[in-house]
């Protein structure tokens, strides 16, 4: 079929250079323009329709328009996960994550007016208080790791411990201290497993990330393809985004232009899960980071919290719809640690002890339900990208070796993969 589109794009393309070439000598010149112009459209849309081939809303009623997108090319016996959600949360340190409010920390603001009434009607001085959904969800139907206090390990493999050099290790399947040392916008040389997965011919038009962190666009290097990317204060199309896309105008703008609030960004998101069904979802989730850098104990408390509410609402959407019930991953982590110390907490590096502790956690069709892992092997970050492919099925067949797929999560690490 794709090469029947192809061969009707070059034929359109070849009948309106000839029509073209004969406007200025042709005494029907009008006629030839008017069908330049209809083989033109022609083509416009079917190049939109080769690279959007689920695209067809426009093309038929609303109740037919949602049967056809919910029916996969991919049979529901095939493969038990069909839908994955990726979720990042920048520099959230596995010790708040597993232990809640650190008490010291806590203390160190109690100058502040807000912090005795805060922490009366937002609890967070344990870790179910401070992210209930990880902890009542996750928790009892998932899995999460990284707990170090009970032998639980995670870390990153590259030596920067910064957050491009982390989300580079976490697509891509391996680090990069050459090419990738800080967080400037340099379009990453390296090929990652999202524009790999939105390459497939089951997934082609349907991988996307919202960030609300606006270097995204570089790490995932936009210009070469594979994915829709949204981050910081790009607007998006449509008119179930026009209050959305109002809101990016009137909302503060604490960190400027580069970082927008994590609650719009997971508005988006969800929207977008709505209205375009992906089959691969990121969404990066940023605020925690950017508190902490400014050494606001509270206010990072506050937004890992906000952040788990985020998370719930995308959640409760996927058990209500047909789409994605029953056959969604949902999979979250951070791209680095930060230190362990009282005085290095807001602090992450190369030379910060604690910056490569990392933790994540599972949720979905093909995971075990085994909640909170205690001891076992490490896992690394480098692990991830394969471990996504894995979930849906594929094999990420990256252009240079990448850390394997942990398989305690796939099927409870017995069950054989078929990779299409």
């Amino acid at each position: 079929m794709r090469k029947l589109y192809l061969l009707l794009l070059l034929l359109s393309g070849t009948v309106t250079l000839c029509a073209q070439s004969r406007l200025p000598e042709s005494p029907g010149h009008s006629v030839s323009a008017q069908f330049a112009s209809i083989v033109s459209k022609t083509r416009q849309w079917l190049h939109r329709y080769y690279n959007h081939p689920f695209d067809g809303q426009r093309l038929m009623s609303d109740s037919l328009y949602e049967k056809w997108r919910t029916h996969e090319l991919v049979e529901d016996t095939e493969h038990p996960s069909k839908y994955l959600i990726i979720i990042t949360l920048d520099g959230l340190r596995w010790q708040e994550v597993f232990t809640g409010a650190n008490d010291t920390l806590l203390r160190a603001e109690a100058g502040k007016p807000e912090w005795e009434q805060w922490t009366q009607q937002h609890p967070v001085q344990n870790r179910e208080a401070l992210m209930p959904f990880l902890w009542n969800e996750i928790a009892t139907n998932g899995q999460i790791h990284g707990n170090r206090e009970k032998g639980s390990q995670v870390g990153v493999t590259n030596n920067m411990r910064i957050s491009y050099p982390g989300y580079n290790e976490i697509f891509t399947g391996h680090p990069d201290d050459r090419h990738i040392k800080l967080n400037f916008k340099i379009p990453n040389p390296n090929q990652n497993v999202l524009r790999s997965i939105g390459r497939e011919k089951n997934f082609r038009g349907r991988v996307a990330s919202f960030a609300s962190w606006d270097v995204f666009p570089s790490i995932f290097n936009q210009e070469k393809g594979g994915m829709y990317i949204n981050a910081a204060f790009e607007t998006e199309s449509g008119v179930a985004f026009s209050a959305l896309n109002a809101q990016l105008n009137t909302v503060e703008r604490r960190w400027g232009s580069r970082v927008r609030p994590d609650s719009l960004t997971a508005a988006f998101a969800l929207e977008y899960l709505r209205q375009a069904s992906p089959r691969v979802l990121h969404i990066g989730l940023g605020e925690t980071d950017e508190y902490a850098h400014e050494k606001k104990y509270l206010d990072y408390l506050k937004a890992a919290q906000s952040n788990d509410e985020m998370i719930r609402r995308i959640w409760d959407f996927v058990e209500s719809s047909p789409v994605y019930r029953h056959k969604t991953t949902l999979f979250i982590t951070t791209d680095h640690g930060r230190g362990n110390k009282a005085d290095t907490w807001h602090k992450h590096h190369t030379w910060v002890q604690g910056s490569d502790e990392i933790w994540f956690a599972v949720m979905g069709p093909e995971t075990a339900p085994l909640g909170e892992i205690e001891g076992g092997a490490p896992y690394f970050q480098n692990q991830f990208a394969q471990t996504f492919a894995g979930f849906l099925g594929l094999k990420y067949d990256a252009d240079q070796p990448v850390g394997e797929k942990i398989v305690s999560l796939l099927g409870g690490g017995s069950t054989h993969l078929t990779e299409r």
